[in-house]
């Protein structure tokens, strides 16, 4: 009976993790520094592995908080036993923990560990560090990795996969063109490229991060890809490829551009406005704009249309914009204008001593103050035209934008305001482009009958000596739309439209506007 036993007890020993864990059915590990996950089959030599690890284990009270951990899970039919596995490659050690009981696997089960696949993970901690380093500030965004690493027998393992990074906000950082950016290695890669996407579109590639930074033209979100490879040479531990993985929203500094091209006394300056927040502001300081300036959105950019003094010298002009104005993130961009010389005719016009006076009676000047300026002196911010503006009437140009007007030998104390075309009493005047009516009336001393259309962001046409009117205020006109008939009301010698365009109350060149405003 003695001698049964024995031989029994020697089976179990012999048989050793066969028998313990006979009715396990499969194993799972847990990566608990990716989250993932395997199912190994019972059958295999990596469930022997990790079976035999589990019976061969003394009990232990060594530091094992530094090292890589897995979770191994037994399954046997609805049950389940789950330990903690702990890999030490320095010292080809393993650990094992079950309910607070730390052991130490035995250093004959401890090595196979090392060798099966299940952990090659641990080989990854030859994988070079590479991070973002941003304003002196060290990031560490999603990296995805094919990499191979020598095992403790010196062959080769792949691993692949994506190691998460620790930086918040998912991968998104704030990049700015005045600070730096530079991506980072603990070894220089054999070959590197780095790609930036815009809305799913590659949009540039080079090697040098900061440079395609300060290649990108407008604020936004832009996809960035680091791929960089260390090639195989002999005698390395390993080798492979990174690609870092993050999204910039990239902060452009604003930026002021002198849009028209033919700037003369009188005409409309377009200045556009790059890449300017919500939160800033902006300030444009010039002598050629004697008008406080207001400045209007379209589309992705900002913009000025100002008038240029009609009475500024010709010549080279400053332009300044102050970014952020007492604030500590305060800037200041400076342009040249270029003011072009521009000569203007002189009108000789003789009229009745009691048409002159009528024109320069106070009352007319205090009506047309009271009445028709207060029109153009709010416009609405966005920008109601479209293209190119047409003329209003066609008729014979009798007096020129800008002239040097006598009346009955004596010079006028104006500059002419607009355009004076002659045309036969009824002729039809059409909107020049689409806007809404801000002034609509009829019997006034100098203008006589007269309309005002805003078209947006500043911008005003003006309609004087009509005789009749078709629109009233309020209306919301299109370009080409009947809004009178020529006549020759108020201050006229005979049919004819003067026709002016301004910004609100400050007359700029009628022509300039049939070329087009911002498009």
């Amino acid at each position: 009976m003695k001698r049964v036993i024995i031989i029994f007890a020697l089976s179990i020993l012999l048989t050793g993790c066969n028998n313990a864990f006979s009715d396990v059915t499969e194993i799972e590990t847990v990566n608990l520094q990716n989250g993932d996950s395997a199912i190994i089959p019972k059958e295999s030599k990596d469930a022997e592995k990790i079976l035999d690890a589990i019976n061969k284990k003394d009990k232990s009270q060594d530091d094992i908080s530094s090292l890589l951990k897995y979770e191994i899970i037994l399954k046997k039919d609805n049950n389940k036993e789950v330990y903690k596995l702990y890999l030490d490659l320095d010292n080809l050690a393993a650990y094992l923990a079950k309910d607070e009981t730390l052991y130490k696997v035995k250093d004959n089960a401890a090595k196979p560990l090392f060798l099966s696949d299940a952990f090659s993970y641990i080989y990854l901690s030859s994988i070079y560090e590479s991070y973002i380093e941003l304003n002196g500030e060290k990031l560490s965004p999603d990296i995805e990795y094919n990499w191979n690493s020598k095992n403790i027998e010196g062959h080769f393992v792949n691993n692949k996969g994506i190691l998460t990074g620790n930086h918040k906000n998912n991968n998104k950082i704030q990049v700015s063109q005045t600070g730096s950016i530079d991506i980072i290695h603990e070894k220089q890669p054999d070959n590197q490229v780095i790609r930036i996407y815009n809305q799913g579109s590659l949009i540039n590639t080079g090697k040098d991060l900061q440079d395609l930074i300060n290649n990108i033209k407008s604020d936004g979100e832009y996809y960035i890809e680091c791929e960089s490879q260390w090639h195989y040479k002999e005698g390395l531990k390993s080798y492979g490829s990174k690609t870092l993985k993050f999204t910039a929203s990239v902060d452009i500094p604003a930026d002021i551009n002198i849009i028209t091209k033919e700037n003369y006394p009188g005409n409309i300056l377009l200045i556009s406005v790059e890449n300017l927040n919500a939160d800033e502001t902006i300030k444009l300081i010039t002598d050629a704009v004697k008008i406080d300036n207001d400045i209007y959105t379209y589309k992705d950019k900002n913009y000025y249309v100002i008038p240029i003094d009609l009475y500024i010298q010709a010549g080279e002009h400053k332009v300044t914009a102050v970014v952020n104005e007492g604030r500590e993130n305060e800037y200041t961009l400076e342009r040249t204008l270029i003011v072009l010389n521009k000569g203007f005719k002189t009108q000789y016009l003789t009229v009745s001593e009691e048409m002159n006076e009528t024109n320069n009676d106070n009352t007319a000047i205090y009506e047309f103050v009271q009445l028709v300026k207060p029109a153009r002196t709010e416009s609405v911010k966005e920008k109601l035209w479209e293209g190119t503006f047409i003329m209003p009437v066609e008729g014979e140009l009798t007096t020129d934008f800008a002239e040097i007007r006598y009346v009955n030998n004596e010079p006028s104390s104006s500059r002419h305001s607009g355009l004076d075309l002659a045309a036969p009493k009824g002729t039809p005047v059409m909107a020049p482009n689409n806007g809404r009516v801000t002034f609509s009336m009829e019997g006034l001393l100098s203008p006589g009958n007269t309309v005002v259309i805003d078209h947006g962001m500043g911008l005003f046409t003006s309609y004087y000596h009509l005789d009749t009117i078709n629109v009233k205020k309020g209306d919301q006109v299109k370009k080409g739309d009947i809004i009178g008939t020529v006549g020759t009301t108020g201050f006229s010698t005979g049919p004819h439209l003067h026709y002016a365009v301004s910004i609100y109350n400050t007359y700029v060149n009628p022509y300039q506007t049939l070329s087009g405003i911002i498009d």
